[in-house]
């Protein structure tokens, strides 16, 4: 076996020997997961669940993610009192949709550019939309870094701009919740 063989060739998503190491944080959640499944902490549930983790994550080695940024309090705080004021709102929109007879939904599929190339904050701005009822993220690019949105009625070429800068302001929030210092510059220049 060559050297490229076992360090992979750069730019290349294939999963080398390199790459193949224990991930023991996902083996440790794997345990907890495991044992949660089994409803019994005992040691060898806890055992057998870790070395599944090993194996799991040896066979199938997860993706390295680049994540340079920091957590930061504030805007996350932000974020999640957004997030839950935003599901309780949407939840009655929908409900009163669903009791609303007669009526015929229009639904929309809407292309997102992200302002991001990051595939953490492409993940984070997907789960905070589609969380949110009424709609959902049927899928992402991250070549691009474009999602697809199923947005629930909808009535006019407003609420599709609308629909769209829901999710660039997730992105936003997201950024300025795990980014870097020069991300949430450039954030910041961006919402100049």
């Amino acid at each position: 076996m060559s050297s490229e063989q076992m360090t992979g060739e750069p730019g290349t998503d294939r999963p080398t020997l390199a790459r193949r190491r224990p991930q023991l944080r996902m083996s440790i959640v794997t345990a907890v997961i495991w044992v949660l499944l089994w409803g019994d902490l005992s040691l060898a549930n806890l055992v057998s669940g870790f070395l599944l983790g090993l194996l799991i994550t040896w066979v199938f080695p997860l993706p390295p993610i680049d994540f340079h940024g920091r957590f930061r309090l504030w805007p996350h705080t932000k974020l999640v009192a957004i997030l839950l004021f935003d599901l309780v709102r949407s939840s009655f929109v929908v409900a009163a949709q669903a009791f609303h007879f007669g009526h015929t939904m229009r639904n929309a599929v809407v292309r997102v550019d992200l302002k991001t190339h990051s595939d953490l904050y492409l993940t984070l701005t997907s789960e905070l939309v589609s969380l949110v009822p009424g709609s959902l993220v049927m899928e992402a690019r991250r070549q691009e870094s474009v999602v697809y949105l199923h947005v629930m009625d909808v009535r006019s070429d407003a609420a599709i701009a609308d629909a769209r800068r829901k999710v660039l302001r997730a992105e936003e929030r997201v950024v300025r919740s795990f980014g870097s210092d020069d991300e949430v510059a450039a954030l910041r220049e961006e919402v100049r």
